[in-house]
């Protein structure tokens, strides 16, 4: 395991307009939301990755800043809202959030009169689809806007469940969302996750595994926290970041639930660079998940409904887009037309995703099942009319054991015992209990003195057979496998059907099956 030390700065001064102060009767520009009982405090940790090395700041176009100072390792700040105890402070502004999207250190922060994070933030807002009319005054507008949040006060000594929110460019897009759920008892963190090379995620299979190792250090610095319930831990991505969040869960059994934020989960791009990884297979997401979205003709529900042993949630908002759903639905109020044309409502639209989130964490991470079963009980709530058209669960199949319980299953009981667990989930209406890339690693393990006569392997492309009757190699293998048991006629008739399924098997690359073509042009008589 990669060591990972960590440097902790603690964040003690800002600049003058933003010094805490005595608290007032102050509106805030969310109170509409509905926040919860719990005084919310924030605070930004400087943490690095010294392990790895940092990467200079590079614009979405691709343009590259110089660093303003060497860095030991790779910069990772950590945003954090949490329940906090009474403060007399006052509230911060949203300049605090915006300010800290360009900030790595804590002596960048302190730096006077930096006006980059403006240049940035109206760069961004531009791209979104704002148009080349967002200046000054409408910047100005939004950075004097008030949160619900203070800096710095005690945490409250409680264990709350942790929300891990990823995004490129926090904590400035999901702020509002982040105070929401720590007023409801949550502590939750936003940071910016990386590219290999520059400060932009690579939208790849190598940028995903990227993302995924700076999602690992945080979550192992976040876990350090006094008041953070190390068995409750949930991830929440917008855009790419949610398929990010995805790779995570599914090798990281210690998150207990996602949420697809309007993310590009849903698409089959995102998909295909997930299934390139190595663990991310239905049999991996065991996860409850909720998925929100809006019209993309790239983004469908069905691009996840193979995660068969994951409990799914959807919503679509048809008046929502990608980043309305984040600070822009809001920010909509006070700068119209801020990343273009609204298709909806985008403030009512953002509180119903709010109100969704944390139904959705209340009944996964803290068991209060009653508002997520009330939305999701038939009709749609008659309060997020004209929000959300459609609202709909799939139920998911309990999952078969881990391949160190089947081994161990094998190696006491035989074949029979996996056979039994592979009949039982079948029965129980999962016709796919296993994973293509079960059958393959386990075949590989029955190799190894575990199968001299080959009937136990044998059995096993049996089941693989039933659940995959399109694959190929699953009949070529299984063909293999009769053969050497003498079994000729029903060999001969796998055999066919492979050659039968070659040119329409999308599972296999190109060398592969050349390699299985040639195979069966020698086995086939």
């Amino acid at each position: 395991m990669r060591t990972k030390k960590t440097i902790w700065v603690a964040l003690f001064a800002l600049c003058a307009c933003q010094q805490p102060s005595k608290k007032t009767n102050q509106e805030t520009f969310t109170d509409f939301l509905g926040y919860g009982n719990y005084e919310v405090g924030f605070k930004t940790l400087f943490v690095s990755d010294l392990s790895r090395a940092n990467v200079p700041y590079a614009d979405w176009g691709g343009k590259l800043y110089l660093q303003k100072e060497e860095s030991a390792g790779r910069n990772l700040p950590l945003h954090i809202w949490y329940p906090a105890e009474e403060s007399d402070q006052e509230f911060l502004p949203y300049e605090h959030f915006a300010r800290l999207n360009t900030v790595e250190t804590e002596n960048q922060l302190l730096e006077p009169d930096d006006s980059f994070y403006k240049q940035v933030f109206s760069y961004q807002t531009r791209e979104l689809g704002g148009d080349n009319d967002f200046g000054p005054t409408q910047m100005d507008t939004l950075l004097a806007l008030q949160t619900k949040s203070s800096l710095n006060p005690k945490a409250l000594q409680q264990k709350f469940p942790l929300v891990i929110f990823p995004n490129g460019s926090s904590p400035a897009f999901q702020s509002i969302l982040c105070e929401f759920l720590a007023s409801h008892g949550y502590v939750v963190a936003g940071m910016s996750l990386k590219g290999q090379f520059s400060h932009p995620i690579d939208a790849s299979v190598r940028g995903l595994e990227v993302a995924v190792d700076d999602l690992e250090f945080a979550l192992q610095e976040l876990l350090k926290l006094t008041n953070v319930d190390q068995s409750q831990i949930a991830l929440m991505g917008n855009a790419i970041e949610s398929s990010f969040c995805a790779a995570l869960a599914s090798r990281n059994k210690k998150i207990k639930a996602l949420i697809s934020l309007e993310g590009g989960f849903l698409s089959q791009f995102e998909q295909d660079i997930l299934n390139e990884t190595s663990f991310y297979q239905p049999q991996n997401m065991t996860i409850p998940i909720m998925a929100l979205y809006s019209p993309h003709p790239s983004i469908s529900p069905q691009y996840i409904y193979d995660l068969t042993y994951s409990e799914r949630y959807f919503a679509h908002f048809p008046g929502m887009t990608e980043f309305h759903i984040l600070n822009y639905g809001i920010f909509e109020e006070f700068v119209p037309n801020i990343i273009g044309e609204p298709k909806g409502d985008t403030k009512k639209g953002f509180k119903v995703t709010s109100e969704l989130v944390l139904a959705f964490l209340n009944a996964k991470m803290k068991f209060k099942e009653e508002t997520l079963d009330q939305f999701y009980g038939g009709k749609i709530p008659k309060s997020f009319e004209k929000t959300v058209d459609t609202l709909f669960r799939l139920d998911g199949f309990d999952s078969p054991p881990n391949m160190a319980m089947l081994k161990n299953l094998f190696v006491d009981n035989g074949i029979s015992a996996i056979d039994s667990i592979y009949q039982s989930h079948v029965s129980e209406g999962n016709p796919k209990p296993f994973s293509n890339t079960f059958y393959n690693d386990f075949k590989n393990w029955l190799a190894w003195k575990k199968d001299p006569d080959y009937v136990n392997r044998m059995r096993l492309y049996e089941m693989a057979v039933e659940s995959y009757p399109k694959s190929s190699l699953n009949h070529y293998r299984l063909g293999y496998y009769l053969e050497k048991n003498n079994l000729k006629e029903r060999s001969q008739s796998h055999y066919k059907q492979a050659k039968k399924l070659i040119d329409q098997d999308n599972t296999l690359g190109p060398s592969l099956r050349e390699d299985l073509k040639n195979a069966l042009a020698e086995a086939i008589e």
